[in-house]
C-alpha cells in the first residue's frame, strides 16, 4: 500500500503551475499587445485590486511581519518535522511527502507571483502606452533636460521644510506623508488615465535601518499587492520611493518605468514636497548621465542647483556611506540576477532608461509650450505642505 502512494500524480505534477507560469511570460513577451490587453488592463486589476484594499486597511508592513515571524516559525517547524521523523518510522516516506508538499507550495506561488507580477514584464512599454518615443538623444538634449529640472527642483524645495542643520524633513510625520502618496496618482491619472487605480497605502517599515544595508530603500511584494517603504532613508528620498513601489501596483513593473511614473505622479502632486523629491530624483539621474558625456556641462547644470538642496544631498551621501558594505553588494547582486530573470537583460542597468522616457517627456512638452504649464500647479502650491498629522 505504502509503494502506490510513490505512484500518485501528485507526486510528480508539481511543477505543472511553474512551468506554465514561466512558459506564458516568455509567450507575452513576444505579444506585448496581448499582455497589455490581457493581462495587465484586465486580468492583473481583476486580481490585483480586491487584494490590494484589503492589505492597505492593516496599517502595518504585512510583508515586515511575515519576514520576521514566518522565518522562526518556519525554522521551529522544521526542527519539529526532524525530531518526529527520527522518533517515527517509515521516514523516507514522510520525507518524500513533505518534499513534495513544499514543492507544491512553492510552485503555485511562482504562479501567483507572476499573476501578480511578472506578466507585466511583458506588457507593452510606457513609451508606447503614453505616447513617448525613448531613443538615444545628443548630450545637448541631456543638457537641456537637466538644466530644467535642476531649476525646477531648486524653486520647489524653496517651498518645503528644513531642519537646524538646514537639510529638507518632512512637514507631517512620516504616516501622514505616505497616506498622502495617492494624491499624485489621482491628478496625474486626469491626464495618464492608465495611471488611474484603487488608493494603495504605502507601507513603513520598522527595522528600515537595519534594511538600508542593502541599499534598498523600496519594496514591492506583489503576493499582497503591498508597497514597502524603508523610512529610515533621507527624507527627501522618501516621496519619490513611495510613489516608485505604488507604481508597480499599476502593473508597471519594470524599474525604469517605475521610476517615470513616480515622476509623473511627484509631479502632478499637489504637495511641494512630493514634487521636490520626485523633481530631484530625475535630475539627480539627468546630471549623473551628463557627467558622464560631458564634465563641463555636468557643472554648469550643477550650479543650478540652490545650497538647500546641496544640503540635502550631502545628508543623503553620508547617510548612504555608512551602510557599504558586503551586505549591499550581495543585495544588488540578488536584484540583478532577478531583473534579467524577468526580462530586463540589462539588469540593474535599466533604472538608467528612466532617463530616456524623462527626455521624450520633456520634449514633447516643449513642443507642446505646455511645459511650464506642467509645473505650474506645483509652484502655486509651493507654500500649501501636507496637514500636519
Amino acid at each position: 500500500m505504502k509503494s502506490k502512494i510513490w505512484h500518485h500524480p501528485g507526486w510528480y505534477l508539481w511543477p505543472v503551475p511553474a512551468i506554465a507560469a514561466f512558459v506564458i511570460q516568455r509567450v507575452l513577451a513576444d505579444s506585448p499587445a496581448l499582455a497589455e490587453q490581457w493581462h495587465s488592463r484586465h486580468l492583473f486589476r481583476w486580481i490585483s485590486l480586491p487584494i490590494g484594499y484589503l492589505t492597505s486597511l492593516v496599517p502595518f508592513s504585512l510583508t515586515e511581519m511575515l519576514v520576521v515571524l514566518g522565518c522562526p516559525l518556519l525554522l521551529a517547524g522544521l526542527i519539529y518535522w526532524l525530531v518526529r521523523m527520527i522518533k517515527r518510522p517509515a521516514r523516507l516516506a514522510r520525507t518524500g511527502r513533505l518534499a513534495c508538499r513544499l514543492a507544491w507550495i512553492l510552485s503555485i506561488i511562482y504562479f501567483a507571483f507572476m499573476l501578480l507580477h511578472g506578466f507585466n514584464y511583458a506588457r507593452l512599454s510606457v513609451a508606447e502606452n503614453f505616447g513617448l518615443p525613448a531613443q538615444e538623444r545628443s548630450a545637448d538634449d541631456l543638457e537641456t533636460t537637466a538644466f530644467w529640472l535642476a531649476q525646477k527642483a531648486s524653486q520647489l524645495r524653496a517651498g518645503c521644510e528644513e531642519d537646524s542643520q538646514g537639510v529638507f524633513k518632512l512637514h507631517s510625520s512620516i504616516a501622514a506623508t505616505l497616506q498622502a502618496a495617492e494624491a499624485g496618482y489621482e491628478s496625474a491619472a486626469a491626464e495618464y488615465p492608465l495611471l488611474d487605480g484603487a488608493a494603495i497605502r504605502p507601507k513603513g517599515v520598522l527595522l528600515s535601518h537595519y534594511w538600508s544595508y542593502t541599499g534598498i530603500t523600496g519594496l514591492y511584494f506583489p503576493l499582497l499587492v503591498e508597497s514597502n517603504v524603508n523610512i529610515d532613508v533621507p527624507a527627501y528620498q522618501l516621496p519619490a520611493t513611495a510613489l516608485h513601489e505604488i507604481a508597480h501596483t499599476r502593473g508597471f513593473a519594470r524599474e525604469d518605468e517605475a521610476g517615470f511614473i513616480a515622476f509623473l505622479a511627484g509631479l502632478a502632486h499637489p504637495s511641494p514636497e512630493y514634487a521636490y523629491s520626485a523633481m530631484l530624483d530625475a535630475a539627480i539621474r539627468c546630471m549623473n548621465a551628463l557627467y558622464t558625456k560631458d564634465e563641463e556641462a555636468y557643472q554648469e547644470v550643477a550650479g543650478q542647483l540652490s545650497e538647500a538642496v546641496w544640503r540635502d544631498l550631502a545628508a543623503g551621501n553620508a547617510y548612504w556611506k555608512q551602510f557599504e558594505g558586503p551586505v549591499q553588494t550581495a543585495a544588488n547582486n540578488v536584484n540583478n540576477a532577478y531583473l534579467k530573470a524577468n526580462l530586463q537583460e540589462d539588469g540593474v542597468q535599466s533604472y538608467g532608461r528612466m532617463i530616456d522616457l524623462v527626455l521624450a517627456w520633456y520634449e514633447a512638452k516643449a513642443e507642446e509650450g505646455t511645459l511650464n504649464r506642467s509645473v505650474a500647479s506645483i509652484q502655486a502650491t509651493a507654500a500649501k505642505p501636507l496637514p500636519k498629522g
